[in-house]
């Protein structure tokens, strides 16, 4: 595919604007890349933090870190997460066996993109499913709907072990079904045909077998000096990968410039992280000049259009970025069929991945889709009225993330940090501004699931403790806080939520990207009664959310928007350690499963989740940290019948010993009984509702529930979830 002359001029403008700032950056990454230089000083403090936060939560990066225990030491002054970041972001040492096999798997979703008119095939691209239907591609390889509308998509051109060529399938472009394109931009996005066209035999296979590229508006997937790794059919060849040579000097606005050894003839082709996380969109290169301005070959002669474009020698290249690419698909959604529009949230908003019985490299997913997905469908039990839910085994590690909503959508626990105003390095504007009116919140509704399902009465000694909202309205309860779809109550003794409670509504969900972070006190309580930032400057704590940020965020978009930034408030935070949220805990995707679920078949859900408070509980700077914590969604059945069920999950060791590293934090389904005992809070309303009701025996007082052994069911996977 041979470049425009329009496109190559627009590249080199711009690698040639940034020239001033580019050099500083690849003065830093040659620095980088001596004994005494580190990858983690080329890009910003912000974005290392971010990157930081992202990388160390990829599960490819969590088995190279169990496969390679026995890492180099620490030098003087660094820690012990910033050798191990660093050999994972400066190179491949730590990637382990999990990067080939999910390489592997994400190229399936790689095509070639044969260019035709009605009668001849005109050149070749690359392209690369980024839903179950839709492909990205350049618009200079497919710049109208006339033109895709006789090419096609082919997977598996390519060689196999044998050094053979593979059985390549064929799928017909229909842009009549969905075709969105943008020449300034140069991108293209097409509808491909659900099956391929019929091989000699007659046969054809579904194109969801070929999977694709979950993709994230997200910040912090590649650091300035990292690796581009990057799948594509050059000049129409065979399928080929360009692996880790090729470092990211330079991301601006739109773009990413990259040195690397790809060709024309990969225009199309996706862009990824060494955790196969899709960054960006080949498009064009910027060509070695002579003082005349003529274009050079790669043995320095002057280069004229009767050779090809390998024969040139390439200065860079130049990638669109995947949030703008989102971003601008975004914008596109007024006008559209209601099929176009469904077509387009698959791209913008992926479905729940399903994996019942996973395969090695399934287990592996972060951003990518290697096999079909499809909604999450309940089906009911007849002989004990309980819904099965087909969802999936989305195993994460999480040491804390700056994330957007886009995909993986954000866990239970997000931990965050306050906005560094000024900070020159910010990747987002500050987006979280508190709505002043609080005599406007509505706060948590009871009757929400159309059964009544009040707040938990409050023990008297707790209700003593409780902190009094100083602008409650007369006949209002002081103890409750009311906020955009939730409320909560203050512990003012511990500083702390006692509990919080959120109605979700599935059908009316939104996800909204997330900015910076920035915490607010809340107004109507006094700032001795609320834990600020300070408790969390300089250690391993992070700010968990109690009701996690994409609950309450439902409703028209200005509610939406503010039930988001509510959830910033210190009430809703509670200090936990930052690897108290891995994956393997399951905790960190319970209620992702829990919102997943109630987006795909708009159910409305209410949670209630806390802390559980004793006087062993452990003191850190004038603090007492509690160990464990607690969750307690409850929705109706469909057959109407209401569910109620437990969660419990223990920070006690990581809390026990701050720099110990050997953790696997365990999440248990418990009787809703047991928590009732432990945090004294009356959830007697739902007992019957708890299909492990039966288990439980009480005891006489509720202190001894913690030295009792308690009945539970310990989750390997939501499928052991009891409902």
């Amino acid at each position: 595919m041979a470049i425009p002359d329009d496109v190559l001029t627009a590249t080199q403008a711009r690698f040639h604007a940034r020239k001033g700032p580019r050099a500083g950056t690849e003065e830093k990454i040659a620095e980088a890349h001596t004994p005494q230089g580190s990858i983690l000083n080329v890009d910003s403090t912000e974005r290392v933090e971010l990157r930081s936060r992202r990388v160390m939560r990829q599960p490819v990066v969590a088995d190279a870190l169990r496969a390679t225990a026995d890492t180099s030491p620490a030098a003087p002054g660094q820690v012990r997460d910033e050798v191990v970041l660093e050999r994972i972001i400066g190179g491949n040492n730590l990637l382990g066996i999990a990067f080939l096999e999910l390489g592997t798997a994400v190229s399936r979703s790689v095509g070639r993109v044969i260019v035709r008119d009605r009668f001849q095939i005109r050149s070749f691209g690359t392209g690369f499913m980024i839903s179950p239907r839709l492909a990205l591609t350049n618009n200079h390889v497919l710049a109208d709907a006339q033109s895709a509308r006789f090419s096609r998509l082919e997977f598996n051109f390519q060689n196999g072990l044998s050094g053979l060529p593979l059985a390549a399938s064929q799928f017909d472009l229909e842009p009549d079904t969905f075709f969105r394109t943008d020449a300034g931009l140069d991108v293209t996005v097409i509808a491909v045909a659900a099956a391929s066209r019929p091989d000699g035999a007659g046969a054809s296979l579904p194109l969801a077998g070929f999977g694709f590229n979950r993709t994230t508006r997200d910040q912090g997937k590649i650091l300035l000096g990292e690796s581009i790794n990057i799948i594509q059919h050059p000049e129409g060849q065979e399928k080929q990968l360009a692996l880790q040579q090729n470092e990211l000097i330079d991301r601006f606005d739109q773009f990413l410039h990259y040195h690397t050894d790809t060709s024309p003839g990969s225009s199309g082709s996706p862009l990824f992280n060494n955790q196969w996380e899709v960054l960006g969109l080949h498009h064009s290169g910027v060509p070695a000049r002579n003082a005349a301005g003529e274009i050079l070959t790669v043995d320095g002669t002057v280069w004229d259009k009767t050779q090809d474009e390998l024969r040139i020698q390439w200065v860079a290249n130049e990638g669109i970025r995947i949030s703008s690419i989102l971003a601008w698909l975004g914008t596109h959604a007024d006008g559209m069929t209601k099929e176009e529009r469904a077509l387009l949230e698959e791209a913008l908003n992926p479905p729940p991945l399903v994996a019942e019985k996973p395969h090695p490299v399934e287990e592996h997913r972060t951003s990518v889709q290697p096999q079909p997905p499809q909604p999450a469908e309940p089906s009911l039990l007849p002989a004990d009225g309980a819904v099965s839910l087909t969802i999936p085994l989305h195993i994460t590690v999480r040491l804390g993330a700056v994330q957007s909503a886009q995909n993986p959508t954000p866990s239970a626990a997000d931990w965050t940090v306050d906005a560094v105003p000024g900070s020159g390095g910010a990747v987002a504007e500050e987006a979280v501004a508190i709505d002043p009116d609080y005599s406007g919140r509505k706060g948590y509704d009871p009757d929400f699931l159309g059964v009544r399902v009040p707040l938990p009465a409050l023990t008297a000694e707790q209700h003593a403790d409780a902190a009094q909202n100083r602008r409650a309205a007369p006949g209002q309860d002081p103890t409750v806080l009311d906020y955009h779809h939730f409320s909560l109550v203050m512990n003012r003794r511990r500083r702390l939520a006692l509990y919080t409670a959120v109605n979700v509504d599935g059908s009316l969900s939104q996800s909204p990207k997330r900015e910076r972070d920035k915490w607010y006190f809340d107004p109507r309580l006094d700032r001795s009664e609320q834990l600020g930032g300070d408790l969390y400057a300089g250690n391993d704590f992070d700010r968990g959310h109690l009701v996690r940020r994409l609950d309450p965020v439902w409703g028209p978009d200005t509610v939406a928007r503010a039930a988001n930034d509510d959830t910033f408030h210190f009430a809703n935070c509670s200090p936990q350690h930052k690897k108290f949220n891995q994956g393997a805990s399951l905790w960190a995707g319970l209620e992702d499963y829990l919102l997943d679920t109630a987006k795909a078949d708009k159910l409305r859900l209410t949670v209630f989740t806390g802390p559980v408070f004793t006087d062993s509980d452990p003191e850190f700077q004038g603090t007492r940290v509690p160990l464990a914590f607690w969750k307690i969604p409850v929705f109706q059945r469909p057959d109407g019948s209401p569910s109620a069920s437990a969660y419990m999950i223990s920070q006690h060791e990581l809390v026990g010993d701050m720099l110990k590293e050997a953790f696997t934090p365990v999440t248990f389904q418990v009787p809703v009984r047991r928590i009732s005992e432990l945090t004294g809070l009356d959830f007697g309303y739902l007992f019957s509702w708890d299909p492990m009701n039966n288990e439980f025996e009480p005891l006489p007082h509720a202190q001894e529930a913690l030295a009792t052994a308690t009945p539970a069911h310990e989750l390997h996977a939501f499928e052991d979830v009891l409902l």
